[in-house]
């Protein structure tokens, strides 16, 4: 019986921080994010390196990317903009003042665009961390 008793514990143990990771991990929050201006798709600009760590910032770009729509059959981009690497992932930005793209580098052929509305609230978020330097250009 005691056996049994243990055993059961043991496995409500396992299971109660299996669930508590899971929560953990959903809840995380991103502490930052990292930007660079882009000469072309394999050549970040000298000296444009930017991390965001301001949460409303963060949540910014982070809303915006998990919302963006995917978009169908294959693509050919130019240059892309900027380099975000956000959560462990890296993706390319084209940004333009009401329109904006997004390309995971795991995956070149499949692009997201972003909202009128927040690819100008990405572009307008830029051109403060950027200070105008050409944004969108």
């Amino acid at each position: 019986m005691l056996k049994i008793v243990s055993f059961i514990f043991i496995f409500a143990l396992l299971l109660m921080a299996c669930s508590v990771e899971k929560t953990a991990d959903v809840k995380q929050t991103i502490d930052q994010i990292t930007i660079h201006q882009m000469e072309n798709f394999s050549q970040v600009k000298d000296h444009s390196e930017k991390v965001l760590t301001n949460q409303e910032h963060i949540k910014t770009i982070q809303n915006t990317f998990s919302s963006a729509k995917k978009e169908p059959g294959v693509v050919e981009m130019a240059e892309p903009h900027y380099k975000v690497m956000l959560k462990g992932e890296t993706f390319f930005l084209w940004i333009h003042e009401s329109s904006g793209t997004i390309m995971n580098t795991k995956d070149t052929h499949v692009i997201y665009s972003l909202s009128e509305e927040a690819a100008t609230e990405v572009f307008l978020l830029l051109e403060n961390v950027y200070g105008g330097d050409k944004v969108g250009e």
